[in-house]
């Protein structure tokens, strides 16, 4: 796994899960109540840095390099990612615990809700793509990223994706943080892609879990609309919007992203203890 930043060494330590056809390494921290957290697309774990001091102060943090990023073996599969997850918690023993994901991980983390709901106690997605609630309008050229891959012009394509909208980040104090994640993203699943079906809108109206949808008030148009659909489907759902933030609000503004997920996060604890 990449080496963390020096100050939070001593906050940190490492593990590795077997997930049958490969390793996802895990970087763990804090301590309470079980949150595996799910980095988006392009990305690795380091990407909630800014997150391991404010949510680490009550709940134990588990975040792993997803199959085909940083440093997992485990070759890219959207659809075996939710099994990921599972073997993640079967692996640190913990029968319940709640979920955080950021756009793809976001996709992945609904999938898992859709798939074994009755073991997350709560869920955050943050930029979610949800084409089952609200048509999508947001073009992303993963033809163009494939073939340059393919080509092993991997310069040009982060290059290309570093203007695209979803991974503004303006942020001097997390700017580098996206640079440097984004300069060792290796393209894998850009040589063997997969998808997700998504969940079917029937689906996320029955999820059972409380559910908090949340989005920069910079994101994209479409990303907003998915957020406040999911909200508005989900039982038990929430809507939240980060300010002075974009697609990747918890690196734009992690103050108010971190205060808003440990609010959710803290009231979702509080009656599950007193139910």
């Amino acid at each position: 796994m990449i080496d963390a930043p020096q100050q939070f060494a001593d906050q940190l330590w490492h593990g590795e899960v077997d997930v049958s056809d490969g390793i996802v390494p895990i970087l763990m921290a804090g301590e309470g109540p079980p949150l595996i957290l799910l980095h988006g697309w392009t990305l690795d774990w380091r990407m909630w840095l800014p997150q391991v001091d404010e949510l680490g102060r009550d709940f134990l943090l588990v975040i792993p390099d997803r199959r085909g990023f940083g440093r997992s073996t485990a070759p890219p599969d959207l659809t075996k990612e939710a099994e990921d997850v599972e073997r993640i918690a079967d692996f640190l023993g913990f029968e319940r615990y709640s979920l955080l994901g950021l756009s793809q991980g976001a996709a992945v983390a609904l999938d898992c809700a859709h798939r074994n709901g009755w073991r997350i106690g709560s869920l955050v997605v943050s930029g979610a793509p949800i084409p089952s609630l609200v048509q999508r309008d947001e073009v992303i050229d993963l033809d163009r990223y494939e073939a340059l891959a393919r080509a092993g012009n991997m310069d040009t394509m982060r290059a290309d994706w570093s203007r695209h909208e979803l991974m503004s980040h303006e942020n001097p104090a997390t700017s580098a943080l996206v640079d440097r994640i984004l300069a060792d993203y290796q393209g894998r699943d850009l040589l063997a892609p997969s998808s997700l079906r998504g969940v079917p809108r029937d689906a996320l109206a029955h999820l059972p879990m409380p559910l908090l949808a949340m989005t920069g008030a910079r994101d994209s148009q479409w990303r907003r609309e998915c957020a406040q659909a999911l909200a508005d489907i989900s039982p038990r759902g929430s809507y939240a919007l980060v300010e002075s933030a974009g697609h990747l609000a918890n690196l734009d503004n992690p103050e108010s992203f971190n205060r808003t997920v440990m609010d959710f996060l803290l009231r979702c604890d509080a009656a599950t203890r007193r139910a």
